[in-house]
C-alpha cells in the first residue's frame, strides 16, 4: 500500500488529505484519523511535506465540522418535528433530545473545545452546537483550538512515534481504546449523578 500511495501525484494526495478529513466531520464512521497516520508516517519518511499535511488537515476539519454545524443550526428543528409525528420519535425520544439542548447551551463551549479529542463524537457534537444555538464565532474558535491541537497530536505520532508503521498504528489503536473507555467512565459518571439528583427531588417532594 505505501509503495502504491508513493507513486501517486503530491497534488491529489493532498486533495485527498483535505477532502478526508472534512468527510470524517461529516460520517463519523470514517477512519480519517487512520489516513492522516499513514500520511504523517510517510512524511516522515520524507514523501510529503508534514508542515502540508498538518495545514490541509486542519482545514478539511474545520470545513467538515463548520458544514454539520450550519446542517443543525439550519435544519435541526425540522429534523426534531420529523422525529415527534413518526416512529422514530419512540427511538429518539424527543424531550430527551431538547433537554439536552438545552444542557449543551450552558456548557457547550467545554464539550466543543475537547470535540476533537472523542472519537465518533465530532460529527454529533457539531449538529448538536448548531441547533442549541452557540454562537458561530464562539463555536468556530473552540473548534479550531480542539482541531488544531488534535491534528498536531496525531500528525505527529506519525512522524515521529516509532520505526515501523505497526508501532505507529498500535499507537493510535491503544490511544482510541484509552478515549472510548474514558468517555464511557465519564457517561456512568453523569448518569449516576442524574439519577440521584432525580431521586433527591422526588424525596423532597
Amino acid at each position: 500500500m505505501f509503495e502504491w500511495i508513493g507513486r501517486q501525484n503530491v497534488f491529489l494526495i493532498y486533495v485527498f488529505l483535505f477532502l478526508n478529513a472534512m468527510f470524517e466531520s461529516l460520517f463519523p464512521p470514517y477512519p480519517s484519523d487512520a489516513f492522516v497516520l499513514v500520511f504523517s508516517f510517510l512524511a516522515g519518511r520524507g514523501h510529503y511535506d508534514p508542515f502540508v499535511v498538518y495545514f490541509l488537515t486542519v482545514a478539511g476539519s474545520i470545513a467538515g465540522i463548520m458544514l454539520i454545524y450550519h446542517i443543525g443550526r439550519r435544519y435541526g428543528d425540522s429534523l426534531l418535528v420529523f422525529l415527534s409525528r413518526t416512529f422514530l420519535g419512540r427511538i429518539f425520544p424527543v424531550r430527551l433530545i431538547q433537554r439536552a439542548r438545552k444542557k449543551f447551551r450552558e456548557r457547550g463551549d467545554l464539550i466543543v473545545l475537547f470535540n476533537r479529542f472523542l472519537p465518533g463524537m465530532r460529527a454529533p457534537i457539531g449538529f448538536a452546537a448548531g441547533m442549541s444555538g452557540i454562537k458561530i464565532n464562539r463555536f468556530f474558535i473552540y473548534n479550531a483550538i480542539s482541531v488544531l491541537v488534535w491534528n498536531a497530536f496525531l500528525i505527529t505520532a506519525g512522524f515521529y512515534v516509532g520505526a515501523t508503521w505497526d508501532e505507529a498504528s498500535r499507537f493510535l489503536r491503544n490511544y482510541t481504546v484509552i478515549a472510548a473507555l474514558m468517555l464511557i467512565v465519564i457517561l456512568v459518571v453523569l448518569t449516576i449523578v442524574y439519577f440521584r439528583k432525580q431521586s433527591r427531588s422526588r424525596d423532597g417532594r
